[in-house]
Order: C-alpha cells, then structure tokens, then sequence
C-alpha cells in the first residue's frame, strides 16, 4: 500500500489548547512531510514559538489565497487544517483542504488538552520528565 504523504496547518488558537504544544507538533511531524502555523497576530505566535520550543516549516496568515498557495507550494496527498472551533472557516479553500477540530483531532491523535492557565513552570517540569521517560 502506498503511503500518503499531508501537509498540515495548526492554528494558533488550537495549539494554545493542548497540554504540551511541543509534542504535539513532534507527534505531527512524524507522519506529516509538512507542518505550519496559522495566525493572525505574527508576536503571539513568535512568542508562543519560544515559549514551547516550536519550530514550523512556515507561518502563514489565515487567508484564502494563502492556503491555495500552500497547497501549490506542497504537493502532497492531502491537506489539513487543525483548528479550535468546530465548523469550517471560511478562509479555507473548499477544494484540496480538510478541516478537523482541535477536538477531533486530539482524540484521534491522543494528544493531551490542557488549559491556558496551566502556568509554565509546570509545562516545563512535565516537558522534562517526558524527555526522560523517552531517553531511558
């Protein structure tokens, strides 16, 4: 069977919703050849980026003409858009992109949702006892 290759856009929004953004995107990169950032304010997410060790093959603006250019760009299979809310937006392009809620998206996926008020110290702490469980 052939495998299908995807280009996946998160946006910002959703990534602030889960537990530990960084390993969601690590998770995310291991079976998409692609993976972006969707924003609207290019500060939140530089300092969202930092904050969580995050890096993005590119971040793009939430636009109609973005997301075809990125589906010209990135010749894969498929292309999916994780969002926060639970209905389509209407920035992405009906042909070519598929949209699945941070919700469903998590469940599938196992990733933890967690909240904005859990405090940093914290995501770091957990952050470093899932880099030993891995190196042990």
């Amino acid at each position: 069977m052939a495998t299908e290759t995807m280009t996946l856009v998160f946006e910002l929004e959703a990534l602030e919703r889960v537990r530990e953004p960084q390993a969601v995107v690590v998770d995310a990169r291991r079976w998409a050849q692609h993976v972006c950032l969707a924003t609207t304010g290019p500060g939140a997410a530089q300092t969202f980026n930092t904050t969580n060790l995050l890096r993005w093959e590119c971040q793009v603006e939430p636009a109609v003409s973005t997301f075809q250019q990125l589906s010209r760009r990135f010749q894969t299979d498929r292309y999916v858009l994780v969002g926060a809310s639970s209905g389509r937006p209407d920035y992405l392009p009906a042909d070519k992109w598929e949209y699945r809620s941070l919700a469903v998206a998590a469940k599938a996926a196992n990733w933890e949702m967690g909240t904005q008020k859990t405090p940093l110290l914290q995501r770091w702490a957990d952050r470093l006892a899932s880099l030993r469980r891995v190196s042990e």
